[in-house]
């Protein structure tokens, strides 16, 4: 799959008016892809339900889901729909269990509905959950355009032009009430949206009442952050002459990867403020270390700073320790960490207050240090180990070195390109 190369990376603080307006930056044709492949190569359908007409038209002849092979976390999803009167699909994505999919998946309705009031079961709604706070639906004989973009927790829906839904999962911790009070349809009551991953299989619900739906020109791309080629520079230098270390504990090889025989961090000379940090690393088996960000006192850094976390998680539970955690205080959205022996791409971009983790052009983790107040507890009541309690991260500086934790137990962890781009210019 084609990744785009290049995100705002203002867009992960922007207001719901402002991501309106990136909405067409983002969905920039040239950028995505078909969300099935040009041949339906790349979904996973029961076989003679799916195809494309002669006008590339995708029709289904009965209900049965066509899923993407790939799954998805941040993405722009844009389509367009024919829903004759009383015709009834879905647009699918979050789906982590295609074999069960109604309970573990979110769903956004796909109506023939023109000119009705719009609730919690109407075109563009998340199905069960949120009505759109308008109907946008065309009459029943013109295509409709739907734009989908879901970032982290947060996702938006446009309908021919209009942005009529917005949902944030984060908020959605009641699996009967709505943060709004109002009740969730009961075959939904199982697990409540916040505890979902926002992660998983796209797909289209296929002829499920009336004339059924039909679709074309659906496209997708991922949504990364990218700091190669933005005027990036190399953290420590080629031979690490820009870095403050013990050079009997860091070195670098011909390869420019680097590895530590002790656990002492390497830092950079300069301060960062707003920035990107991007970086591969390699886990063994059990090894444990992390970024360091933010770090005000080298000498005492572990209650100073901030610490993104590099562990061997792969196929864990997520927690406050998990690869891509903002170690101790928040835990990612799930697990993207590759196995051990296999390299990750991580990019942790900083703008004041706010940190986003991308793991593997993923995006993992997304704290407002500013909302982490308490020193002992972390905002959804998860206990802050007992060595980070001095300062609460609300209190710590967003400026700082940048470093890189060393041999942290007994097995290594190794990096390369390690580069940063700053956002100040």
């Amino acid at each position: 799959m084609k990744k785009v190369v290049l995100f705002c990376l203002l867009t992960l603080t922007l207001s719901v008016s402002s991501l309106m307006a990136q909405c067409p930056k983002l969905c920039n044709e040239e950028t995505m892809v078909p969300l099935f492949g040009a041949s339906l190569e790349n979904g996973d359908f029961e076989e003679g339900v799916w195809a494309f007409n002669d006008e590339k038209v995708l029709v289904p002849n009965k209900d049965s889901v066509i899923w993407t092979k790939e799954k998805y976390g941040s993405f722009v999803c844009s389509f367009e729909f024919f829903a004759p009167a009383g015709s009834n699909s879905g647009f699918l994505f979050h789906c982590t269990d295609k074999g069960d999919w109604i309970p573990n998946t979110i769903e956004i309705q796909l109506l023939g509905d023109y000119g009705l009031e719009p609730n919690y079961h109407t075109c563009a709604s998340f199905y069960g959950y949120q009505a759109p706070t308008a109907n946008a639906t065309n009459p029943a004989d013109q295509w409709n355009k739907m734009v989908v973009v879901s970032i982290g927790q947060t996702v938006d829906i446009y309908l021919n032009g209009k942005h009529v839904n917005h949902i944030d999962l984060s908020q959605w911790t009641d699996r009967f009430k709505s943060p709004a009070g109002t009740d969730i349809e009961e075959k939904f009551q199982g697990k409540a949206l916040a505890d979902s991953e926002p992660y998983g299989y796209i797909g289209f619900q296929g002829q499920h009442g009336g004339d059924g739906v039909t679709f074309r020109n659906a496209k997708v791309k991922h949504i990364t952050c990218c700091a190669k080629g933005a005027k990036s520079e190399l953290l420590f230098g080629e031979k690490l002459e820009n870095a403050e270390y013990n050079p009997e504990v860091w070195s670098i090889d011909a390869e420019g990867v680097m590895s530590a025989t002790k656990d002492d961090v390497i830092w950079s000379k300069e301060k960062y403020k707003n920035f990107v940090y991007d970086l591969e690393f390699k886990n063994s088996k059990d090894s444990n270390s992390g970024i360091v960000i933010k770090c005000s006192d080298k000498a005492n850094w572990i209650p100073n700073s901030l610490e993104i976390q590099v562990f061997d998680s792969y196929d864990r539970a997520v927690d406050i320790s998990a690869c891509g955690a903002v170690y101790g205080h928040c835990a990612p959205l799930y697990n993207a960490c590759k196995p051990a022996g296999e390299w990750n791409h991580m990019q942790i971009v900083c703008k004041d207050e706010v940190i986003t983790v991308f793991l593997n052009d993923e995006l993992v983790t997304r704290m407002d240090k500013s909302l982490w107040t308490e020193k002992e507890t972390n905002p959804d009541g998860t206990e802050v180990p007992s060595w980070l309690r001095e300062n609460a991260p609300a209190d710590l500086q967003n400026e700082g070195y940048l470093g890189l934790q060393g041999l942290h137990g007994d097995s290594p962890v190794v990096y390369r390109n390690v580069r940063v781009v700053r956002l100040d210019d």
